[in-house]
């Protein structure tokens, strides 16, 4: 991906008060409160957005962070594009597949790609507006994937769909097949017969600020010498905030009104065979580049033929490159700069480069390889390397005995069928992370990572078959992670029943969270975000993007803002002690699960409006209310919300009991990071169960005492529906009900 870091805290780069993301937008909202009253006229509006689901035009799912060293997770199941790159230009991020590369600049603009107002616009599954003009002469004709709403002269409007996006990207790739057939380079002929210009419709370019400028001429170069057409990433390295920027060459040539002063620039080409696919990438990093302030116009050569270190890992056991990336990090003395990372693309090459005189460079390698299908138990490696520079020596063969094995087993809802979940590991870098979410095998995955470092795990749900109507849908779990020790061995079981919302208890440093502190309060202001999905580890968070809901908060017992489609709140402007009091209901019945397809929560959190330094969030995790007032590092303090963790006892891989008796062990405690959280003592827990669809209600036998409970209950027939709920109460007056529809089948 290419995109802008920006290292330093500053209030720009940490006002992340959302989750969700997009609509139906789960984002948080805020509201004013004075002490003891609900104010006058109470509101609640979203706020910006921590990450995102989106669907490109092509039809691939990502999951995009923002802010300071934002993550990115790409679903790479069968059928999506085999490489990308992103770029951040303007507050605003661009997502790039390989088969799109050659055309964007050209006739395909980079709004389309643009993740930040595809996030915006609606859910993942609804329609991508598109502009379309084409050359005078050509009859306006739908590209494959386009539908056309309205024709006027030589122009269009019109739209695409997660589904026909796999069409339009198909097109494109046989657009560049017939480039290649023809012996021309790909992205040479007209694109679809003469489409000028592909656009999502208001456009705005973003404002850049004024300095004076000079002309900067930089000449590009193919692996044979030949003038080529490649995006730039160009950055002063005096003062990133005075240029840095995304360029395009044409026909070898790319001039740009720059400040004067020192800049390095970093470059990407996709090879393409004559079947469309990638087989190699070539990445240019070239610093020193020096535009005077007078003078004639200076001119920098981009010459892919010095790409000529080859990225290469050795496992010690037989394994093929299914993904992995290589990031390129350049900044500025203030640790602000631009970046590259490439996602895919088969070979990698790149130009040597020595450590900067000037601010600093972060280079990153990562492989990612299975076993031979013939091998007698399936595995995965995912390893990783990092610098201050780029060695010509691009060679790398860990042992075994350097690596940690990450074990992945999956309980998977009925109604996906043969359907499997796709899985991946990334690790905690300067420059942020990426992830490829790959399809695992069956039902388990294992996966060797590099020791000694802070990697995490991130599940896709897989889709609902449904051949007659298609379901799209968007859902993933998170894990904290850890510092992976070589030799270590870790296991874990996902999606084990239920699948509800929680608030977790989670490590000081969880590395893949997208919702920071999820109980804070801080620079007077306050926040509950409750995740909404969560399974047996108490360390897991998940978001449902195709799920709907509603939500109410209220402030000593008056209702402050009542919303739907909201799974967090700010409440601001906080003075004295209170009570805050949550309520949120999710429907994933859009997804077509069946099971947990919809949970009630009703969670009721005591506010001191004291400091107790003992309640201190550890530094790392993001404090949403401090976030929200612009003052990131004001003190912030965890609140003592309730949280639920179930052990349903004897469930199958598909989540279902085939025992006359279930049994539950329930855990009850309180929102924690690290050994940080409310140790206040819990009163009771009381289980109970409905095989009416919530008619009638019967509790079950609760016995348990500080936290720790069983319950016991008859399983119905196979078949029947059931539905659990569970209170529970703490000594500060804190409770949480929480009803789940069809936690597990009977069988």
């Amino acid at each position: 991906m290419i995109s802008r870091r920006i290292r330093t805290t500053s209030a720009a780069a940490t006002l992340l008060t959302a989750v969700a993301l997009t609509v139906p937008t789960a984002a948080w909202a805020t509201a004013s409160a004075a002490s003891g009253t609900a104010p006058a006229a109470p509101t609640a509006t979203p706020v910006g957005a921590r990450a995102a689901a989106v669907v490109l035009p092509t039809g691939d799912r990502l999951v995009v962070g923002t802010g300071a060293n934002a993550g990115l997770a790409v679903d790479q199941a069968p059928g999506s594009s085999s490489a990308f790159a992103s770029v951040q230009v303007g507050g605003d991020r661009y997502v790039i597949p390989s088969e799109a590369a050659p055309y964007v600049g050209r006739s395909l603009d980079l709004s389309l790609f643009d993740v930040t107002k595809l996030a915006a616009a609606g859910t993942p599954s609804a329609h991508i507006p598109v502009q379309l003009t084409f050359a005078a002469g050509v009859t306006p004709t739908a590209p494959a994937g386009v539908t056309f709403t309205s024709v006027s002269g030589q122009s269009a409007t019109g739209y695409l769909t997660p589904d026909s996006g796999k069409a339009f990207a198909q097109a494109l790739r046989d657009s560049i097949k017939a480039d290649l057939a023809a012996g021309h380079k790909a992205g040479t002929a007209p694109l679809f017969g003469g489409l000028t210009s592909m656009a999502v419709p208001g456009v705005v370019p973003p404002v850049q600020p004024f300095y004076p400028l000079h002309i900067l001429q930089v000449n590009t170069l193919d692996s044979t010498g030949a003038p080529s057409g490649i995006p730039i990433i160009l950055v002063n390295t005096d003062n990133a905030k005075e240029f840095d920027q995304q360029l395009f060459s044409s026909d070898g040539i790319a001039k740009v009104a720059v400040p004067a002063g020192n800049y390095a620039a970093i470059a990407f080409d996709f090879t393409f065979e004559a079947d469309g696919t990638t087989p190699r990438t070539n990445i240019v990093s070239q610093d020193g580049i020096s535009v005077p302030a007078t003078g004639t116009v200076p001119v920098a050569t981009i010459d892919e033929r010095t790409a000529t270190s080859k990225i290469t890992f050795t496992t010690q056991k037989p394994s093929t490159s299914v993904g992995g990336y290589v990031a390129i990090d350049r900044v500025d003395p203030n640790g602000i700069g631009g970046g590259l990372s490439l996602i895919g693309g088969g070979d990698m090459y790149i130009t040597p480069e020595a450590k900067p005189a000037t601010g600093s460079l972060d280079y990153v390698v990562n492989y990612v390889g299975e076993s031979p299908a013939t091998a007698a138990s399936q595995y995965r490696y995912n390893l990783a390397e990092s610098s201050d520079q780029i060695a010509a020596n691009q060679t790398y063969a860990p042992a075994d005995s350097s690596l940690a094995t990450l074990r992945h087993t999956f309980n998977l809802d009925p109604a996906y069928g043969t359907n499997e979940p796709d899985i991946g590991s990334a690790f905690a870098t300067p420059i942020g992370w990426t992830l490829s979410g790959i399809p695992a095998t069956g039902k388990s995955a294992t996966e060797y990572v590099t020791g000694g470092l802070q990697w995490f795990s991130e599940m896709f749900l897989p889709m609902v078959p449904n051949p007659t109507n298609p379901i799209f849908s968007f859902a993933f779990l998170d894990n904290d992670g850890g510092l992976y020790r070589a030799g270590q061995v870790v296991q874990r079981t996902w999606a084990y029943a239920p699948e509800a919302p929680n608030f977790g208890q989670h490590s000081a440093t969880p590395t893949g969270d997208e919702l920071g502190c999820q109980a804070c309060s801080g620079a007077g202001n306050l926040n509950v975000t409750l995740g909404m999905l969560g399974d047996s580890n108490r360390d897991t968070t998940g978001m449902d993007f195709t799920a709907s809901g509603a939500s109410q908060l209220y402030w000593n017992g008056q209702l402050v803002s009542s919303d739907t489609n909201h799974f967090g709140y700010t409440l601001q402007n906080v003075s004295g002690p209170g009570t805050v009091r949550t309520v949120f209901d999710y429907d994933r019945t859009p997804d077509g699960v069946s099971q947990s397809s919809k949970t009630h929560t009703d969670v009721t959190i005591p506010y001191s409006g004291e400091t107790d330094p003992s309640l201190a969030l550890p530094s790392g995790i993001d404090c949403v209310p401090a976030d929200i007032a612009n003052t990131p590092t004001a003190p912030c303090q965890i609140l003592p919300a309730l949280t639920l963790n179930y052990q349903l006892n004897a469930l199958s891989d598909s989540n279902t009991s085939h025992a006359p008796v279930q049994n539950l062990v329930l855990h009850v405690g309180h929102l924690s990071y690290g050994t940080v959280g409310s140790r206040a003592h819990i009163d009771s827990a009381q289980v109970s169960v409905s095989f009416d669809n919530g008619a009638t209600w019967r509790n079950v036998p609760t016995h348990g005492a500080d936290g720790i409970y069983d319950a016991l209950w008859r399983n119905p027939a196979a078949g029947s529906p059931v539905e659990l709920r569970v209170t529970a109460t703490d000594c500060l007056g804190g409770s949480i009900t929480q009803t789940v529809t069809n936690p597990y089948t009977v069988g």
